[in-house]
């Protein structure tokens, strides 16, 4: 919520139940950027419009749409749609200009929703800044035709919203006037350097049997199974020769042979995860530490919620 307080509009997020818990602390304006499938989802994203939510879905075929929309006429509630475009990352969304058209024109004879932009999430602009930049100008270059077919069509396309971590200072030069960031709200390993990382994970030395080896008590079910591009599950604060090479679900395997002094058994380390988003979700509640002392607890109310 504090994004809010600085002056975020709305936010997003892919799970209803996540949509749930925001509403419920607080926020009104919501973007689901996840095709919903199911009448429990539909029903229950019809339920938060219904009470007031400013509710968005981003979609990338009819069946989803549809069925939001049935729910939407039930309660009496209205949510807006933004077609999603694969710019990119291949995962979800249409790949053409031409088929977000026709897709926004199938489904603007929908009761209960209306077509109010595109939306995209460029997750393969990564890489030194020259990649990025050339990806990012891709990426602009679809949006931008998309956006004209939807206008020449007279079809409505005030938001285009799209971003991400590794992007953000480089959209302001596109045609996207919707930014979704998430990452830098704590940072990662894979986003920058671990000093940038305001998310670690204390653990502790809980084995030094094998010689050139210390295991720490983390493992997958505490930092994700994420790997970063240098490879590795975790940077070691203040050890950089210290290598997180391998986990299980409870161990984190250390190799320490170019380490001169080895963290010894009890001594406590601080890791700097890979992925931030799967990190927090595996944990009730972090610490907000400052100046080296807690300040408060912040509970992971959305946690597990995967649906």
């Amino acid at each position: 919520m504090l994004q809010l307080e600085l002056g975020a509009r709305g936010l997003t997020v892919a799970k209803t139940g996540e949509a749930q818990v925001f509403r419920d602390a607080g926020a009104t304006r919501l973007l689901v950027h996840y095709p919903p499938v199911g009448d429990a989802k539909w029903e229950r994203l019809a339920g938060l419009a219904a009470e007031g939510t400013e509710l968005t879905v981003a979609v990338d075929g009819t069946y989803a749409a549809e069925g939001l929309s049935a729910a939407l006429v039930r309660q009496g509630a209205h949510a807006s749609l933004l077609v999603e475009l694969d710019v990119g990352l291949h995962r979800t969304g249409q790949t053409t200009a031409q088929g977000a058209l026709a897709l926004a024109q199938a489904l603007s004879g929908l009761p209960a929703v209306e077509i109010v932009g595109i939306s995209c999430y460029p997750g393969h602009c990564r890489g030194d800044e020259a990649t990025i930049r050339a990806r990012v100008a891709a990426v602009d270059a679809l949006l931008r035709e998309t956006r004209d077919a939807f206008v020449a069509s007279g079809i409505r396309c005030e938001r285009i919203s799209g971003g991400s971590t590794p992007t953000r200072y480089l959209t302001h030069g596109t045609c996207v006037n919707e930014l979704r960031s998430g990452t830098y709200a704590l940072h990662d390993r894979t986003d920058g350097p671990p000093e940038r990382c305001a998310l670690h994970v204390e653990v502790s030395v809980v084995s030094d049997a094998v010689p050139g080896q210390i295991v720490i008590d983390a493992g997958s079910k505490t930092l994700t199974s994420d790997t970063a591009p240098e490879s590795g599950y975790g940077a070691i604060v203040g050890i950089p020769d210290a290598h997180l090479h391998e986990l299980n679900e409870e161990h984190g395997y250390v190799d320490v042979s170019r380490v001169a002094e080895p963290p010894r058994i009890g001594q406590h380390l601080r890791v700097t995860p890979n992925h931030a988003c799967g990190c927090v979700n595996l944990q009730d509640g972090l610490l907000a530490v400052r100046d080296g002392i807690v300040d408060h607890v912040i509970v992971v109310g959305a946690r597990g919620l995967v649906r």
